[in-house]
């Protein structure tokens, strides 16, 4: 079975210094733990739009790639470019890890710095995460921030960098964006398109998850739906519960706060001390399959696949804990009375389709 995860912010630890090259019992994934797992294809992701950084953001970016092409260097580890690099790590026995991007202050404003890493074999590219820029709009502020826009939806470079991707073969993914920017992207475009790590609003109705009318549009472009397991995506009971441990762990919270200077390592040293003390309050993992089942039973078992969202989220479901329990999806779709057919869909072929479809049509 081919397996692809379709989201995983690792980077952001390798950034600060730490060494994912070996298996840690930090957060949900490291490079041993990846090959040690059932997932043959890892989306990584370059990530820029959260950081305070004396350099200019398509700096850090590049800094960025240059630690994950570091990993190629790994016994049986690939940064595929194309389709067919995909094909051949997977029957090679390769744990494949192309780069993403999301947000899109990395490119600041020039098609250039985009083509710079389109050329970097760049897999996807989302032109948001929770800020909005001066040609694109996102979820976030759409939802609570909407008389500070600058532009809602997209303008003309927005579609320019739009339609570079979709001229390239770079997937565009619409998780984070703004439902004006969604509709422009869907107008604009011709090819298929993703949201990477989102869920279903009719079930959970937060600003990161889609609803019907965007979900059948993804499947109008013969897209896919990684859907995210977070807790706050999933349970809309989860916030209340959530809240309360906060308070609870309000003083060991304000030690990370004032041991920590640099923003990212606050929010990744209160990811990790939260992963354990969140863990028995997380809903189960049935919620998470009732959202993968809605988007099936809405536009079919093709357009449907997972992202996890690993090391970008501070808690899964229960007994899911970290990268190696992945399979506990398959598992679940199974005792529902999914065939291995439909399960080998949702868990990896549904994205190798998409690829294809971008690549040679």
């Amino acid at each position: 079975m081919f397996v692809a995860d379709l989201h995983n912010d690792l980077t952001q630890r390798m950034m600060l210094g730490e060494d994912v090259t070996k298996q840690t019992s930090l957060g949900h994934t490291d490079i041993v733990r990846l090959k040690k797992s059932s997932i043959d294809l890892q989306v990584l992701i370059i990530w820029v739009s959260g950081h305070d950084s004396e350099i200019g953001y398509f700096e850090l970016a590049k800094k960025m790639y240059q630690k994950l092409e570091s990993l190629s260097l790994i016994d049986n580890v690939e940064i595929p470019k194309t389709f067919e690099q995909i094909i051949k790590s997977f029957k090679n026995k390769k744990l494949s890890i192309p780069l993403s991007m999301e947000g899109g202050e990395a490119i600041e404003n020039k098609i250039e710095n985009l083509h710079y890493f389109i050329e970097k074999g760049l897999f996807y590219f989302g032109p948001t995460w929770n800020n909005s820029l001066d040609w694109v709009s996102s979820g976030y502020d759409e939802a609570h921030n909407k008389s500070n826009i600058k532009q809602i939806g997209l303008n003309n470079f927005g579609i320019q960098v739009v339609k570079e991707c979709e001229k390239n073969k770079v997937l565009i993914d619409v998780s984070h964006i703004g439902e004006k920017s969604f509709w422009d992207i869907h107008k604009n475009t011709t090819k298929p398109f993703i949201a990477s790590h989102s869920s279903v609003y009719n079930l959970c109705p937060h600003f990161r998850n889609l609803k019907d009318d965007q979900i059948e549009a993804i499947r109008d472009k013969r897209g896919l739906i990684g859907l995210n397991p977070y807790p706050f995506f999933i349970d809309p009971t989860f916030k209340t519960r959530e809240a309360k441990i906060k308070k609870e762990l309000g003083s060991e919270l304000n030690e990370i706060d004032n041991k920590f200077q640099n923003k990212s390592d606050k929010w990744i040293a209160k990811q990790h001390f939260l992963q354990k003390k969140l863990a028995p309050i997380c809903p189960d993992i049935n919620i998470y399959i009732d959202h993968i089942e809605y988007v099936i039973n809405k536009i079919g078992i093709d357009y449907v696949g997972i992202g996890s969202d690993y090391d970008g989220l501070d808690c899964l479901p229960k007994s899911w804990n970290d990268c190696l329990d992945h399979m506990i999806i398959a598992e679940q779709l199974e005792i529902r009375g999914y065939s291995n057919l439909e399960i080998e869909k949702i868990m990896g072929k549904n994205i190798l389709r998409v690829l294809e479809e971008i690549s040679f049509n």
